[in-house]
């Protein structure tokens, strides 16, 4: 463990023409990791001594070492490059550029530093992952709250990677819980990267949260309280340094850019930690203003294959790119792969794939999400000579097109086998799927697939889960649905549920969060049921801002329901996102839902389509506030086991490539 000190001053004196001595012999010592509060009343110069800590101003006399270099004997030139390599500064004013987006701010001192574009982006996400903010990278500065904006400047203090940052006042001008919140950004911080903190404040509140304090008395520094945290000796490198790569596969979705592709995103991020994922593409078209990029806050490279404007696809199209002679066994494969859709575009996209991945060095493709993405992976693979792997989810249609017993169930059946026979392994996302597409393979190539439950994807911070696990006690019930409005996830007879327990004379109101096809019916619906001020339909909600609903909603309501011939839910991301911040859940019994509530134990399950067994269920809840917390604590434990299991199954899949990869080297 390390504890060298990375701060040494002794005997550090400073005076201003005209005025009294400032520091008259300040003595200190700071360690990696360790967080140093400095207090005092104002004028004592306590923003004089982190100057000169800082090497903004010099010391009349006395000596400072940082980092075992004796900074006082550096030329002027020699004292900046020195500090903006190793020391970040933080103020009470965040400073950012108000008209500039959060990635923009952060960015700038990699711009001064001449780092390469390519660069940039994968340090920046990094540093807002820092401090929670990675899902706020393309917002307008000005749009952020204050406890937001003063995050976004410890992350472009942190962008550089610093040892050592210097705080002034960083939370003087924020309330008590935003203060709370960027308190436990910097513990965290410190703790986990053996950044040394020094930090000004009055507060001390503030002051509780570090390792060490000392108070500024007549120019001399007095120790009330001195700690050094155990931190690891090369913690502070590994801060903004990408993981190591295990293999370096490329996921393929046909559009997890979307708007409620946040599960896709969430896997590909999880992936990318473990060092399994290098790459993100997806066969969408992309924007020329760029809109698609607004949910993606990934610290690793898109690339899109689709639209006409594709100067790659068009080539490919026609033929031009060469690829290394493979295997051409393949070809016999393209008939039973007809469901998938086999026209020359798509084989346009795998070729373009396919040149791409090898010039990108990809080691592996992984199909997650979309029914174009299978074929295509599946024939860039072949193309490439690389691995292969895919993900079949519920939504996209598998589940009800393998349990057709028609002519298309026989078809879709065959299109499965032969992906699972050329892929190292099927993730499916519900059990019922696993099991329907296990039938469908057959015994020999049942043992490639399993099922892992989506990548949790939102999870309450430190202060979030506090005002989770005490919520304010209210007279009127908050019910909350989110997610598409469509026609299966059954929102019609959430309405009719709720006008039942309107008519019973319940203090309740109902929101309905989400965009899609349903929207403008439901919003009728519940006009015409005399609902109008007790439901509200606030449209789309950014994911990144969803934790509010989470946080002031009673129950959560999923009341999904299978569709012959159509797609059904697998376990929604919202119904999980709000277990997670202890909401009960009334859910339909669709399989993957009875299994996300463990068949009833972490919430209530009700008959598919039944308006009365809802309404039951949501009076029952309305009434019983002792039985709501039972469920939300239930629901949060349920949703937290799920989550640690779901992200190792997920990492043991990739295993076996990861191990070729180690012996191929």
């Amino acid at each position: 463990m390390h504890r060298d000190p990375v701060v040494v001053a002794h005997g550090l004196r400073k005076r201003y023409a005209g005025f009294a001595p400032v520091l008259r012999g300040v003595d200190i010592e700071v360690c990696a990791g360790e967080m140093v509060a400095i207090m005092g009343p104002s004028g004592c110069g306590k923003s004089t001594m982190l100057h000169v800590l800082g090497m903004l101003h010099a010391p009349d006399s006395g000596t400072l070492s940082i980092l075992g270099q004796d900074v006082l004997s550096f030329s002027r030139q020699q004292t900046a490059d020195f500090r903006r390599g190793n020391v970040g500064f933080i103020m009470q004013a965040s400073n950012l550029f108000s008209h500039s987006t959060v990635f923009e701010n952060v960015e700038f001192p990699l711009i001064y530093e001449n780092v390469p574009s390519a660069e940039r982006w994968p340090r920046v996400i990094r540093a807002l992952e820092l401090v929670r903010l990675s899902a706020r990278v393309h917002y307008p500065s000005n749009r952020l709250s204050g406890g937001e904006q003063q995050r976004v400047a410890i992350a472009r203090a942190m962008v550089n990677n610093p040892r050592i940052l210097m705080a002034d006042e960083p939370t003087g001008a924020l309330d008590q819980r935003t203060s709370r919140l960027i308190m436990e950004n910097f513990r965290s911080l410190c703790h986990a990267s053996g950044v040394a903190l020094v930090m000004v404040t009055h507060d001390a509140k503030m002051a509780d949260y570090c390792d060490s304090v000392y108070t500024l008395e007549e120019g001399l520094l007095v120790c009330q309280k001195h700690s050094v945290p155990e931190i690891s000796a090369d913690a502070g490198a590994r801060l903004l340094a990408g993981p190591e790569t295990k293999i370096a596969s490329c996921l393929v979705a046909d559009n997890f850019l979307k708007q409620g592709a946040c599960a896709i995103r969430s896997e590909a991020h999880l992936l990318h930690n473990e060092g399994l994922l290098a790459r993100t593409a997806t066969l969408a078209p992309g924007s020329l203003l760029g809109k698609d990029m607004q949910n993606y806050a990934l610290p690793m490279p898109v690339r899109h294959f689709g639209g006409v404007r594709s100067l790659s696809l068009w080539g490919a199209f026609f033929g031009f790119g060469a690829l290394p002679r493979t295997d051409s066994s393949w070809k016999a494969s393209l008939p039973a792969l007809r469901p998938l859709g086999r026209g020359a575009w798509s084989r346009a996209k795998a070729r373009a794939l396919a040149a791409w991945s090898l010039a990108c060095g990809v080691e592996c493709l992984y199909a997650a999400g979309g029914k174009e993405a299978p074929f295509v992976a599946w024939l860039a693979s072949r193309l490439a000579g690389i691995p292969f792997a895919l993900e079949a989810r519920t939504t996209d249609g598998w589940l009800a097109a393998c349990q057709d017993a028609g002519a298309k169930g026989k078809a879709w059946q065959e299109a499965f086998r032969v992906l699972c026979r050329d892929a190292d392994f099927v993730r499916c996302d519900t059990l019922a799927l696993a099991e329907t597409l296990s039938q469908a393979a057959g015994p020999d190539l049942a043992g490639k697939i399993a099922f892992v439950p989506d990548i949790q994807t939102l999870a309450p911070m430190d202060e979030e889960t506090l005002a989770a696990q005490h919520r304010e006690k209210r007279v009127q019930t908050h019910f909350l649905c989110a997610g598409e409005m469509a026609a299966r996830k059954g929102y019609d007879k959430v309405l009719k549920a709720f006008s039942r327990l309107k008519a019973l004379g319940l203090e309740a109101k109902l929101t309905m969060a989400g965009a899609g096809p349903e929207l403008k019916r439901l919003r009728r619906q519940a006009k015409a049921l005399g609902l109008a001020e007790d439901v509200v339909f606030p449209g789309y909600v950014p994911h990144e801002n969803i934790a509010s609903l989470y946080l002031d909603a009673d129950v959560f309501l999923a009341p999904g329901i299978a569709q012959a011939g159509g797609p059904s839910d697998g376990v929604p991301s919202a119904m999980a996102e709000a277990m997670a911040f202890y909401v009960p859940v009334v859910a339909s019994d669709l399989p993957g839902q009875a299994w996300m509530l463990d068949g009833g134990r972490a919430g209530i399950l009700v008959s598919q389509g039944d308006e009365e067994k809802l309404a039951q269920a949501m009076e029952r809840l309305c009434r019983d506030r002792e039985e709501r917390a039972r469920l939300g604590v239930a629901g949060q434990e349920r949703a937290s086991a799920v989550a640690r299991e779901a992200s190792a199954s997920l990492a043991q899949l990739f295993a076996p490539l990861a191990a070729r990869r180690r012996q191929s080297l």
